[in-house]
């Protein structure tokens, strides 16, 4: 069983770099490819109380996660049989404040404990995971700014959104205000960050903290026109 952590991460690195990578570089991060979609949850008041979150990972980590999970043998990974990894990745995750940065005028939102969340694979044979990250105060849209972005630190897992597919709000979104989803910033030095990162083994671990996932993550944000007097 492979799970997301960077903890987990390293202690199972091997079986990810065999598993999830036949058809990439062994050095080269990210090692992990997931596409994503992502929506606001809203309540009667319009304000945003939590984010709804979907990884769709790539056939290698779906192959190396779901690895003797299928417990009677019957070819179909059910709910049931996927739970352990799902359960045990959102455990996990927490420590990371589960790969979601979401603010409210700059500042970090707290989050109360993920229980919403499930895995299933999908149509195409994918691993799907699905979870709700809830606030612990609800934020209004209108009186400030509101953005987040989806990403692993590490940059060990990418995170895209899926191509044509747009974030949605989950309830009600207040009059005159519009989600807007941002384009990725490159320039020179991003350039060579990313030449860098694609250059390191799998085990490599910077010796300081380093925000790498953020700078391949596009941000997701909130404006409102302020109603007309």
């Amino acid at each position: 069983m492979t799970v997301l952590s960077k903890k987990h991460i390293a202690a199972s690195s091997g079986l990810i770099v065999a598993a999830a990578l036949f058809s990439q570089p062994v050095f080269a991060h990210p090692h992990v490819y997931s596409d994503m979609r992502t929506d606001i949850i809203l309540d009667e008041q319009g304000r945003a109380t939590a984010i709804h979150v979907e990884w769709i990972f790539d056939q290698g980590y779906t192959e190396a996660a779901t690895e003797g999970m299928d417990a009677d043998k019957d070819g179909i990974y059910t709910a049931a049989e996927l739970q352990p990894v799902v359960t045990e990745n959102i455990n996990a995750l927490k420590e990371f404040r589960y790969f979601t940065a979401a603010k409210a005028n700059g500042k970090d939102i707290a989050y109360a404990d993920v229980t919403e969340y499930g895995q299933r694979i999908n149509d195409q044979g994918r691993l799907s995971m699905t979870f709700v990250v809830p606030f612990t105060t609800p934020v209004d849209l209108t009186t400030g700014e509101f953005t987040y972005k989806i990403y692993d630190p590490d940059f060990f897992i990418a995170f895209d959104y899926i191509k044509g597919e747009t974030v949605a709000a989950i309830g009600n979104l207040p009059k005159g205000c519009v989600i807007n989803v941002g384009t990725l910033a490159f320039d020179e030095s991003i350039e060579q960050t990313k030449q860098e990162l694609a250059e390191k083994p799998a085990d490599w671990q910077p010796e300081q903290p380093q925000d790498f996932g953020s700078l391949f993550a596009q941000p997701v944000s909130v404006s409102c026109k302020p109603p007309a007097s």
